[in-house]
């Protein structure tokens, strides 16, 4: 299986590893200036755990390119934020890789529309993240420049998608150790964004301090947005995360996992912050079409932006 990974940030690294592992040729297609990311012994990743240490894992790409080349590519990964996709540069990467499956991992609400302008739905399948991953080391961490990767136990990623391609897509990921499920029901990944997203911006509102963030505000804006997200794939709204759940997640959840959690959060979400943004953006957009309260969102992103 011949497989191009588009980005080789953390989750385009992780993700190339696991499909490397189960017998793909994964090459990447990076822009100008990083193709040298993974020269010489390959690129250093490191599994953790919450006991013991890390496993250390080398990727080595069979090829990485600035430029789409035509070939019989079979799966396309788009491993890039929401903020990249718009552009003719996906038009480049359709004609050089035809029919090939095109798995996005992105899960902005204005995201199908973009790619379905380029690629025919029933080639698209889309790839729920269930794992945490970011370039190593953390401050205070001690260890060699690598992506570390963290996935919950008995967590496993969600693939939507037609057959036979989301079928595809879950043999190959469970090829190569992924935990992998198919998900059946439209909008479970939109509705998951929209459900946590909120409180990220909320978060970063606050400067990343877990006691300074504003929880109800958060709480109320992640209502506003799983209905809407709920809406635009006909399901009725699920329950949303209450402040209090949230903020005691917020709490726990560093003693659980073994990074510090709240300087990933940081680092990560701070370099995707447009992204953030992007999606507050589509929430506002798509619930006033539907006309649908979107009070709080548009306070938090009006926060956002001061």
């Amino acid at each position: 299986m011949k497989v191009l990974v588009v980005g080789a940030g953390a989750l385009g690294q992780v993700f190339g590893m696991w499909l490397s592992l189960g017998g793909a040729q994964v090459s990447y297609l990076v822009r100008p200036g990083r193709e040298h990311w993974a020269d010489g012994d390959g690129a250093l990743l490191y599994r953790l755990r919450r006991r013991g240490r890390p496993v250390e894992q080398r990727l080595t790409p069979h090829q990485v390119i600035t430029e789409p080349v035509a070939g019989e590519w079979d799966m396309v990964w788009l491993c890039v934020d929401s903020t990249a996709l718009p552009g003719s540069w996906t038009g480049d990467l359709h004609a050089a890789t035809g029919g090939a499956t095109v798995v996005t991992i992105s899960q902005a609400p204005q995201d199908h529309a973009v790619l379905t302008r380029t690629w025919p739905a029933e080639q698209l399948v889309q790839v729920v993240p269930s794992l945490l991953a970011y370039q190593a080391p953390l401050p205070g961490q001690v260890c060699e420049p690598g992506i570390a990767y963290w996935a919950p136990p008995g967590a496993a990623l969600g693939v939507f998608g037609a057959e036979p391609r989301a079928r595809q897509v879950v043999a190959a990921l469970r090829a190569g150790g992924a935990r992998a499920r198919r998900t059946r029901r439209a909008g479970a990944s939109d509705i998951t964004a929209a459900r946590m997203m909120p409180y990220i911006a909320a978060l970063e509102n606050a400067g990343w301090s877990i006691s300074a963030t504003r929880y109800g505000r958060a709480a109320r804006a992640s209502r506003e947005a799983v209905a809407i997200a709920a809406a635009s794939h006909g399901r009725r709204a699920p329950l949303a995360v209450p402040a209090w759940a949230a903020h005691l997640a917020l709490r726990a959840l560093p003693l659980l996992v073994p990074f510090d959690l709240p300087r990933y959060l940081e680092a990560h979400f701070t370099k995707v912050s447009a992204q953030t943004r992007l999606m507050l953006d589509g929430w506002i957009a798509e619930g006033a079409a539907r006309g649908l309260p979107v009070t709080h969102l548009t306070e938090l992103r009006a926060e956002a932006s001061a």
